[in-house]
């Protein structure tokens, strides 16, 4: 009996993701081409692997048994590849759109560099990625769910705080404490369109502060502040290197958000998710003075 490789490898897929979609969009096939490798195992096998239930595909006694012979096939595999073969593959992460824009971006930049055979694709949106709905592999979040099929583990806290451009302070009245607000304009969130209850930062200060100019996206607030449409409530990473940009009452306003980072239990052993998943978590260590304003 001689079995492929190729063919066991969508075995172990479908046993954990338990469809035929989800385990073409992992290997990168039609889910034709999966369904085709599967008979073509059972055939050589002379044994039925799966059966059709509502949750999907789950194994039948035969398929159990197989299956830690071929994980251990798996690791022996995993580790002639790390030894030699470049790792390759998609990679697709989802992210708040500031973030994924001004801080993300140039760093997966970097990573892409080191694996030119990796793609990475980076979704940074002002939305919340669905991770159930395979949108993405790896996504960051500022809500943790409360439940599901994940590993997550908190990426890393940020800090928040008031800026507005150089040139609007100049021509307004002076910000000495809290009060001194109220005769300000403010830039913020479309309230019916905000995504989570984390992005309520103006409406936590203990004043009735309204906004001027209201935007879903933070990268459209922080141009507006640039340009002198009054102050907003941004990350600091996101602030950091605008020259234009100046802090507001430092000392007194300062909130902290975190970052969760969450991946699909299925997919936390792929070479590539550790990959990306260590490498962003090794990233945020070394920028702790940026996103906490140390």
């Amino acid at each position: 009996m001689k079995v492929d490789w190729d063919h066991l490898q969508f075995f172990l897929v479908l046993a954990r993701v338990k469809t035929l979609t989800n385990t073409a969009r992992i290997i990168g096939v039609e889910h034709s081409t999966v369904s085709r490798r599967i008979q073509a195992l059972e055939l050589a096998l002379g044994s039925t692997l799966f059966k059709r239930e509502s949750t999907g595909y789950e194994l039948t006694l035969e398929g159990l048994a197989l299956i830690p012979h071929v994980e251990q096939m798996e690791q022996a595999f995993l580790q002639i590849e790390k030894s030699g073969s470049p790792l390759q593959g998609h990679v697709r992460i989802g992210t708040p759109e500031g973030f994924g824009t001004a801080f993300l971006a140039q760093l997966l930049a970097e990573l892409s560099k080191q694996y030119p055979l990796l793609t990475i694709d980076l979704i940074p949106v002002p939305k919340m990625i669905k991770l159930s709905h395979r949108e993405a592999d790896i996504v960051i979040s500022i809500d943790r769910p409360k439940s599901g099929p994940y590993i997550i583990t908190r990426l890393t806290d940020y800090c928040l705080k008031i800026y507005g451009s150089k040139n609007y302070l100049e021509n307004t009245p002076d910000i000495k404490k809290l009060d001194d607000l109220m005769h300000h304009r403010f830039v913020n969130y479309i309230d019916d369109l905000i995504y989570s209850p984390e992005l309520y930062c103006l409406e936590r200060l203990p004043l009735q502060l309204n906004a001027n100019f209201r935007s879903s996206s933070i990268l459209a607030q922080q141009m507006a502040v640039s340009a002198g449409a009054g102050l907003a409530i941004l990350p600091k990473f996101l602030a950091e290197n605008r020259s234009e940009l100046q802090q507001v009452l430092e000392n007194e306003v300062r909130f902290i958000h975190t970052f969760w980072m969450l991946t699909l239990v299925d997919l936390q052993h792929e070479p590539r998710i550790k990959l990306v998943w260590d490498f962003l978590r090794t990233q945020v260590d070394q920028y702790q003075d940026l996103l906490m304003d140390r």
